[in-house]
């Protein structure tokens, strides 16, 4: 259900065990409840849903496999490039690549990333970052992020003067974040 975007149906039923209330913590973190999200089990993700990168740097652990080393690195990449840092291209797109071959669903999270990554570095380019991350999300029914990433475009787009379009996508993201009870 927290993958869906159901935040309240996420937290009725996760249940208390260790995964539980990791997911916990990222739902109170999309939700806005930072000091509650804080108080739960921390890891790189939830600082990345806090949209904190010092932290979500400091959280980055050693991975124990292809697929966790792949979101590690967009992490990684993530946090750089939002403290304006160096990050490395081809680390990323080699991540997304592993991710892409050994498990999609985690691609398409990791598109998300990346395109918030492209965002940060320079508004006018994400926008096909974020449409293909859009895209993705609505093919795997991901919708955790669809309200941050449909904002983003909506910013996107009035950073490239069509403020048309940009509108059209602020609305969208309230419809989003409506539907998700933020």
């Amino acid at each position: 259900m927290f993958w869906r975007g159901r935040f309240s149906d996420a937290r009725k039923w996760l249940p208390p065990s260790a995964e539980g209330l990791t997911c916990l913590g990222w739902t109170l973190a999309l939700q806005g409840e930072h000091e509650a999200a804080l108080a739960l089990p921390q890891n790189a993700t939830l600082h990345f849903f806090l949209d904190d990168p010092e932290a979500c740097l400091r959280w980055i652990g050693t991975p124990a496999n292809p697929v966790a080393a792949a979101q590690a690195d967009l992490l990684r990449y993530w946090a750089y490039t939002r403290l304006g840092e160096h990050s490395d291209e081809a680390t990323a797109q080699a991540a997304l690549a592993t991710l892409r071959r050994l498990a999609p669903c985690e691609a398409a999270r990791g598109t998300a990333l990346h395109a918030e990554a492209a965002f940060s570095r320079q508004p006018l380019y994400a926008l096909a970052h974020l449409d293909h991350a859009l895209d993705l999300f609505a093919r795997f029914g991901l919708h955790h992020l669809e309200a941050r990433l449909l904002n983003l475009k909506a910013q996107a787009l009035d950073a490239a003067g069509l403020l048309g379009d940009a509108s059209r996508f602020q609305q969208a993201a309230a419809e989003a974040r409506r539907r998700q009870g933020l």
